[in-house]
C-alpha cells in the first residue's frame, strides 16, 4: 500500500526570487538570518546531490542547535531537498566562506518529538505560520501529525572531502 507524504510546493515567488536572494546572502555576505535570539540558530545554504540526476541543489535551510547538536526540519514537508539528503546521507552547510562537510541522520521517536516540540516553544511564529499549531496548546495529536508531515534531520561533522561541483 502506497502512502502519500505531506509536501507543500513552494511558490513560484518563492523559488525564483526568495531562494536565489537568500542563497546569495548566504553565501556571499554570510548572512545568518535573525532566527535565534541566542546566536545559535543560522540559515545556511543546504548543498546536496540528486539522488537520480548527481546534480548539487542548494537550499536555504534553517540550522537549529537543540542539546548541543545541530538540525535541520523541511517545512514544506517531504521536499526533494528532504528526500536527497535522506537517500545521500551527506551534504554541505555553506555559510559566507564557511563549508562544512555533514553526516545526515534522520531523526524519529522521542527525539524527533523532543526537537519538534523545542522548536514549536522557541519559534512562535514558525509554529503558527508553517506548522499551523498554536504554540500554547500543543495537543499529543497536533505533535503526531508534525512527526509525521515534517522531516527533521540531525547533522553531524564529517571530516575532510571536497566540496560538489555544480
Amino acid at each position: 500500500m502506497a502512502t502519500t507524504q505531506f509536501y507543500k510546493r513552494p511558490t513560484a515567488f518563492r523559488r525564483r526570487v526568495y531562494d536565489p536572494f537568500m542563497r546569495m546572502l548566504i553565501i556571499r555576505f554570510g548572512f545568518g538570518g535573525f532566527l535565534d535570539r541566542r546566536g545559535r540558530d543560522t540559515v545556511q545554504v543546504l548543498c546536496v546531490r540528486g539522488r537520480r540526476t548527481g546534480t548539487v541543489y542548494r537550499r536555504p535551510v534553517g540550522v537549529s542547535v537543540f542539546r548541543d547538536a545541530r538540525y535541520v526540519i523541511g517545512f514544506y514537508g517531504h521536499t526533494q531537498w528532504s528526500r536527497n539528503l535522506r537517500a545521500q546521507g551527506s551534504a554541505q552547510l555553506h555559510r559566507g566562506k564557511a563549508l562544512a562537510e555533514v553526516a545526515a541522520i534522520e531523526v524519529s521517536g522521542e527525539e524527533k518529538e523532543a526537537f519538534l516540540r523545542e522548536l514549536v516553544d522557541r519559534y512562535h511564529f514558525f509554529a503558527r505560520a508553517w506548522l499551523k499549531v498554536d504554540p500554547n496548546r500543543l495537543t499529543d495529536d497536533e505533535l503526531q501529525r508534525l512527526v509525521a508531515n515534517y522531516p527533521v534531520f540531525r547533522l553531524e561533522a564529517r571530516a575532510g572531502g571536497k566540496p560538489p561541483r555544480a
